[in-house]
């Protein structure tokens, strides 16, 4: 029998600063270097990446790296942050520059993996790079897109956490940001660990007369759930694999981190007694106060698609709220949005929220829509192995026999170590094995990636569709006599979404006139430019009313175009205006120069 010694506070801190080290390293590999120096590609000079393998931090960073050389046009790569080991957070702009910078179209928010196991959903944000940048001038629907939207895409939220669960199969929430679970005065002393050093972090079953598991007598390998006793033979008790590092009587109860950075958002936040994970604060963490700091920053931003994994469906709003407090003509919209997913997928949208109190708190995409009036999506990808497992016998559904059959059979049985024996220190002999959860239920086998992320890209082309976009006329000169003219141009929305987006976009405060100021969505703006001439009647830049889209939920706003007029004057010179009509989420546009004679 293999035996291993447990490890002490001091082993287990060495081994964190190791980490550290390690992560440091892969921080430096991140940055910039001379194509020398670089490691060999991992994009080909035809655009082609494998997307049946999951990346690293410093892999993913390298990936963005080679896309924008590859592609200067229609990319900007951004670092917006560090995380808590230091690793560089990295964002890419995709767009086409040459009809406007991305600041000025209306733009989709894209990140994944904010949860450290939940590998696909980094996997799909960085395929979706692949298939934006690779479709741009080849697929008549992304040419359109990049000519007129943008996308930011964060493909690993979380590196540091994201690294920890792919390289070390380590088994934490999401930050390794340390905390004190058992509130013993040492925060992480006690996580799972690979004690077989089979490098896998996988299951410990103890024999047990009064254990809930009973091993099938036609296959030992699996294990039945038998709470009421009824099953014959070998039963067992089963915990994750790993030892009690800190003698305090219990295996594992105090991993790595302890936060949930998805907890941490300032909207409706609740300390740790009432939201498990929250953090000290809202934005207690450099990840999530970079998510924060990007979103406030770049207006244009019309959706928010927020990535996990798993389970195969999505969650939509409401989150972090009592259900009964969120707007129902907001929700009839995000509703018909989310058909489409199940449209296209086959997959259910389900809300987030659906209790008055027992409800999550601090999301981001609550804070989103509050904060922002932003709709935002929780894709929980991977439905688990009916996704990619033969049934065998067709009833419907897949049994554990079928997928170790399949595992046996199409994969070598790569994804179950077998049971082995092995002396425990605390528990004596025990047997450690089982599925490496973390390619087989988490997230899908490497095989499947690509099968799983490609049937994503249509939900996020449809969702970038839908946004606002602005159109300005020429302006229209009339002379009015004694030198004066009379300057008219009309703004029309043409996307499906009004300007502010959401009904909760176009609440602000209603003034003693009437008039309404200070939205959560600001209202957008006509700007007249006007040399030679001196404007008599209206101001230079005029505030509007948001403007509906085609969509027929929303009622805020009721028309789709809207006419500014001023009157102006010759003063001398030249004599000419151009306008610029400004909306935060349904772009920036310019009329052309029209002479004034």
């Amino acid at each position: 029998m293999k035996r291993r010694l447990p490890r002490s506070p001091a082993r287990l801190l060495l081994a964190r600063c190791l980490l550290a080290t390690t992560l440091a390293a892969a921080l430096a590999q991140a940055a910039p270097a001379p194509a020398a120096a670089q490691s060999s590609s991992l994009v080909s000079p035809n655009g082609d990446v494998d997307w049946n393998r999951f990346y690293t931090a410093a892999e993913t960073n390298q990936i963005l790296r080679e896309f924008a050389a590859l592609y200067p046009g229609l990319t900007e790569l951004h670092q917006i942050g560090e995380s808590f080991y230091g690793q560089p957070l990295m964002l890419i702009t995709i767009t086409n520059e040459a009809t406007g910078p991305a600041a000025e179209k209306p733009a989709l928010y894209v990140d994944g993996g904010i949860h450290a196991g939940e590998l696909t959903a980094s996997a799909v944000a960085t395929h979706l790079i692949g298939h934006l940048l690779n479709g741009y001038g080849n697929d008549p629907r992304i040419t359109a897109l990049l000519d007129t939207r943008a996308f930011y895409v964060r493909p690993k939220f979380n590196p540091d956490g994201s690294d920890l669960a792919l390289i070390d199969d380590q088994f934490l929430r999401s930050t390794p940001h340390p905390f004190d679970d058992d509130e013993d005065g040492t925060a992480d002393e006690d996580p799972p660990e690979d004690l077989d050093g089979d490098g896998w972090i996988t299951q410990i079953r103890v024999p047990d007369p009064d254990g809930i598991w009973a091993a099938d007598p036609d296959d030992d390998r699996i294990m039945v759930r038998d709470p009421e006793m009824q099953r014959a033979g070998l039963r067992f008790s089963t915990m994750r694999e790993g030892v009690d590092s800190d003698g305090d009587g219990t295996i594992n109860e105090d991993g790595l981190g302890g936060l949930d950075m998805n907890r941490n958002f300032p909207r409706n936040w609740e300390r740790v007694h009432r939201q498990p994970g929250a953090g000290d604060y809202p934005l207690s963490e450099p990840e999530t106060r970079a998510a924060a700091e990007f979103i406030n920053a770049h207006r244009n931003i019309t959706g928010i698609f927020h990535g996990h994994t798993s389970g195969g469906f999505v969650y939509r709003l409401p989150s972090a709220s009592a259900p009964s407090l969120f707007p129902q003509i907001d929700l009839s919209l995000i509703v018909h949005l989310g058909e489409e997913y199940t449209r296209s997928t086959g997959r259910p949208v389900v809300p987030s929220a659906t209790h008055p109190t027992e409800h999550r708190y601090g999301t981001l995409i609550s804070w989103g829509y509050w904060d922002h009036g932003v709709i935002g999506w929780v894709p929980e990808f991977s439905p688990g192995p009916e996704a990619w497992v033969t049934d065998y016998d067709g009833d419907g559904e897949i049994s554990e026999a079928e997928q170790h059959r399949f595992n046996d059979e199409e994969l070598g049985g790569r994804y179950f170590s077998d049971w082995t024996p092995y002396d425990h220190p605390q528990l004596g002999a025990v047997e450690i094995g089982g599925w490496h959860a973390k390619f087989w239920g988490q997230n899908p086998p490497p095989e499947f990636l690509e099968e799983e992320t490609a049937q994503q890209m249509h939900w996020i082309l449809y969702l970038a569709e839908q946004g606002p976009l602005i159109e300005v006329s020429d302006p229209v000169v009339t002379a009015v006599g004694d030198g004066t003219f009379r300057v008219a141009v009309t703004v029309t929305n043409t996307g499906f979404l009004p300007t502010s987006l959401t009904d909760r976009g176009a609440v602000g405060r209603e003034r003693a006139d009437g008039t309404i100021d200070r939205q959560v969505v600001r209202a957008p703006a006509v700007t007249l430019t006007h040399p030679g001439l001196e404007i008599v009647e209206g101001r230079a830049r005029a505030v509007i009313p948001h403007l509906a889209g085609s969509n027929p939920f929303l009622e805020a706003a009721t028309e789709r175009s809207h006419t500014v007029t001023w009157v102006v004057r010759v003063v001398g010179g030249e004599r000419a205006v151009r306008v610029t009509a400004e909306s935060d989420k349904g772009g920036t546009v310019r009329s052309g120069w029209v002479v004034v004679r």
